[in-house]
């Protein structure tokens, strides 16, 4: 049964190449004044995160550690893996070189617990580590998401959630499978509540599927595979939010295909 007090939140991260960040990222959850938490880190290169944060002086029962048995199988079978040894009743993402603001699932899991699902305004900082964006910058109250909250901003959003509407988990697609998490999420759950806040910090970093050199090409073929599993019924989703997906996945599309011109062309 949920507990109304401090449900134990499992927090999961997909690790890969994580060893120069997922210190911070830690030493983040650490710091959170709600405390009934447990981690589990899905390491996809074979690393031991545990003995890492070990020779850092981070000693901590709550942290656990799986495998995918793989290199770069990607962040969905990491996830999926981590959230088949987690046993709290609320779940809550966390990316391996992100951190959480320290009040984050003191605002959040109340939220989750009444909601069903909470995301927050996500704060976005850039290379320099500066907050320079958030997608919902005009609102200063509670709200509630609807697909173009999920799909327009470009921003990735790391939902706590009931255990209940976890679904099967992330489908393994190249890029974008939060995003494709959390419409299916948005269809299971009759509201997820936004807190007005940016208490996810994600960082944009040189290394990341977004900056590298060959991004357009993994958007390219993630974008397909995205229309093929919407075209084919595959994701557990409502008739509307699959409708909204399609025409902006095939806007993204697109506009990838023009901005990758653009770039070759200098």
């Amino acid at each position: 049964m949920l507990s109304q007090n401090q449900p134990l939140v499992s927090i999961i991260i997909p690790a890969y190449r994580a060893e120069s960040t997922i210190v911070s990222t830690i030493q983040s959850i650490q710091n959170q004044t709600y405390t009934n938490w447990e981690m589990i880190i899905g390491s996809d290169d074979g690393k031991d995160y545990i003995d890492l944060l070990t020779h850092q002086g981070i000693h901590d029962s709550r942290i656990k550690q799986t495998y995918t048995g793989g290199v770069g199988t990607g962040e969905a079978p990491a996830r999926n893996q981590a959230v088949a040894m987690s046993t709290g009743d609320i779940l809550a993402n966390l990316d391996a070189d992100d951190a959480f603001r320290s009040d984050r699932l003191a605002e959040l899991v109340p939220l989750a617990v009444e909601y069903g699902a909470a995301i927050d305004n996500t704060g976005v900082y850039n290379t320099d580590l500066v907050l320079y964006k958030q997608p919902f910058g005009d609102r200063a109250t509670l709200s509630f998401a609807t697909s173009d909250d999920i799909l327009k901003p470009r921003t990735p959003f790391f939902p706590v959630f009931r255990r209940e509407f976890l679904g099967q988990g992330w489908t393994k697609v190249p890029f974008a499978a939060d995003v494709l998490f959390n419409l299916e999420l948005l269809s299971r759950v009759e509201n997820i509540a936004i807190h007005p806040h940016p208490l996810y910090q994600y960082y944009k970093r040189e290394n990341s599927i977004t900056q590298a050199a060959d991004a357009f090409d993994t958007a390219e073929r993630s974008y397909k595979q995205i229309l093929d599993l919407l075209s084919q019924g595959s994701l557990d989703l409502t008739d509307t939010i699959r409708t909204a997906a399609q025409d902006e996945f095939n806007q993204n599309l697109l506009l990838n295909r023009l901005f990758r011109s653009y770039m070759h062309q200098g």
